[in-house]
């Protein structure tokens, strides 16, 4: 098992024990009825209904309708992503995946919950959740082969996150566009020195 102290956190924040997920519900070949991942893939996942989980104070990060669409589209066929909470049910992460699991009509979405975190620790969570996968590249050659492999399995390649003209756009070597927000445009900012505050 696991050893509950993640390093991530300096060794102060610990998982919290949480009931086992329910097995999931027995479904027709090649659809899924119950989005829940199945028993002991993730042992510290507990459901919690949508009412109780509070939003973080000033989250800095926005989600376009398009992304939640996305997502609502990729929660409806599995959830694999549980929502990060901290032990006062407040969420760390996952602000989008709740916003589509809203829209789905779901009463409750799995969550892990990390206890004994400062509240600086969370507010360092809440951003690095949004920047660090931006810093990800993709291998286009590798991306291509999975989409090619998906489609020849006449697989809805959408659940991916690609729209279709994107997964086109690989498909004839050419990279999908870049995803933009307009917080990253850093054009028009003063050159001077920078300036922290304490």
């Amino acid at each position: 098992m696991k050893h509950q102290n993640d390093p991530a956190f300096s060794g102060r924040g610990t998982v919290a024990s949480a009931t086992p997920i329910a097995a999931a519900r027995p479904a027709a070949p090649g659809h899924v009825t119950d989005s829940r991942p199945p028993r002991g893939l993730m042992d510290k996942v507990s459901w919690v209904a949508i009412g109780d989980l509070k939003p973080f104070p000033g989250n800095p990060r926005h989600h376009p309708e398009d992304q939640i669409a996305r997502l609502m589209r990729s929660i409806d066929r599995v959830w694999t992503n549980p929502i990060l909470i901290d032990e006062t049910r407040t969420i760390l992460a996952g602000h989008a995946r709740l916003e589509a699991a809203k829209r789905l009509g779901r009463r409750e979405v799995p969550t892990l919950t990390i206890a004994g975190l400062t509240a600086a620790e969370k507010r360092a969570i809440v951003i690095a959740d949004n920047r660090l996968p931006e810093q990800a590249v993709w291998d286009f050659d590798l991306l291509r082969e999975h989409f090619k492999e998906l489609i020849d399995l006449d697989f809805d390649v959408e659940l991916t996150g690609f729209s279709t003209g994107e997964i086109d756009l690989v498909l004839d070597g050419k990279p999908a566009p870049a995803a933009t927000d307009p917080a990253d445009d850093l054009t028009g900012l003063d050159d001077g020195p920078p300036v922290s505050r304490p």
